[in-house]
């Protein structure tokens, strides 16, 4: 899913560091560190894994931010070239995937993840399971995937509107969509009708104009890696001080559970601060020797080609609680805080390390039935 024109190297590196921060976050959920926090006692390791969790939380809004940085298609009659390149890649593993489960008996993960055979596998298989195999859009195999591909259709029109807005224009729209898909859910204490967490399209379309706000016309204030890096820091920070005080005031109250975690959430307006203080942070103005990442241009841009491929290997549905059970996460809740580091930098670099080759076969394997035909 990376953009083919105009490729910056500095943009290329955050992709990759964005993916292996959403790889993080499914470490810390699947592999049961964050607990409840509303029911339980929290270990040193507890409250690490919560404050990891709020580093990592914009990755995947920095990842909506590089698209609309550099735009999609630019005419509208290609509308469908880019939703359908990426539907393509989403079957081949939705489906691929799904076939070796049924083959091993794993495509459920009430079955515990044994061996049990083809027959046994076929038996238990039902319709519901083969429908989110062959349709993973409509069904939300990939809510990423699904939310993105609906984005897709949208950016050659946003790109016109984009281009052809004045910068005072262009703020009151990105304010109207923030304030309606952001702003509100920050700041009203209730669940609101429209308000899905940042995992729809409408929240993508607002990242992707505050990219496309970017590329036009930058943002003042952050003029520098330092300033972007404070926002970064600070946004996240917060959103670990809100987790820390709302669940302090409920074991004092027994009111607010039901918002401890609440700004651990893609819209809400500390996560979208973060991830704009992290994505200037990698503005290629502020590097002062561009010509260190240059030497490497050719790996970086390999392995940051492979970046949604990681996605949809280690998320596939008979995948996502897998691996975590591979790696014996559920033993190392509540261990040291060294151990737990420890566990946490291997399994992912080891999980983004493996879906990486994965991915880049299958491009290989890809370009040589091109090349035949």
């Amino acid at each position: 899913m990376a953009e083919k024109k105009d490729r910056q190297l500095n943009y290329e590196l955050l992709r990759i560091l964005a993916m292996l921060m959403i790889v993080c976050l499914h470490y810390l959920s699947k592999g049961g560190f964050l607990g409840v926090p509303a029911r339980e006692q929290i270990s040193v390791s507890g409250y690490a894994a919560w404050l990891i969790e709020a580093f990592c939380l914009v990755a995947v809004n920095v990842y909506v931010l590089i698209s609309g940085y550099f735009g999609g298609v630019s005419e509208t009659k290609d509308v469908l070239k880019r939703p359908l390149k990426i539907w393509k890649q989403v079957i081949f593993y939705s489906v691929t995937i799904g076939a070796i489960a049924i083959i091993t008996g794993m495509y459920r993960h009430d079955m515990h993840q044994t061996f049990i055979g083809v027959f046994t596998g076929l038996q238990r298989l039902d319709m519901y399971q083969i429908f989110t195999y062959l349709f993973p859009t409509v069904t939300e195999h990939y809510w990423f995937a699904t939310s993105y591909i609906i984005l897709c259709f949208f950016m050659p029109f946003l790109d016109k509107g984009a281009d052809a807005l004045d910068q005072k224009s262009f703020l009151k729209l990105l304010g109207g969509f923030l304030l309606l898909f952001s702003v509100a859910k920050t700041v009203i204490p209730m669940q609101l009708a429209w308000d899905k967490y940042g995992y729809d399209a409408f929240w993508f379309v607002t990242l992707y104009l505050t990219g496309a706000y970017i590329r036009r016309f930058g943002i003042a204030f952050l003029g520098s890696r330092a300033r972007a890096l404070w926002l970064y820091a600070g946004s996240v920070l917060l959103i670990f001080a809100s987790f820390l005080v709302i669940r302090k005031i409920f074991f004092a109250t027994g009111s607010l559970s039901a918002f401890i975690s609440y700004a651990y959430t893609y819209n809400h307006l500390l996560c979208y601060l973060g991830a704009v203080g992290l994505f200037m942070a990698f503005d290629g103005r502020f590097d002062k020797s561009p010509v260190r990442l240059e030497r490497i241009r050719k790996p970086l841009l390999l392995v940051s080609g492979a970046t949604f491929g990681v996605y949809l290997i280690h998320e596939h549905v008979n995948i996502r609680y897998l691996w975590v059970e591979w790696f014996r996460c559920a033993d190392w809740v509540g261990a040291p805080l060294p151990r737990f580091l420890g566990h946490m930098v291997f399994t992912v670099l080891t999980v983004y390390g493996v879906c990486t080759l994965i991915e880049l076969l299958r491009q290989k394997v890809g370009a040589l039935f091109i090349r035949k035909r």
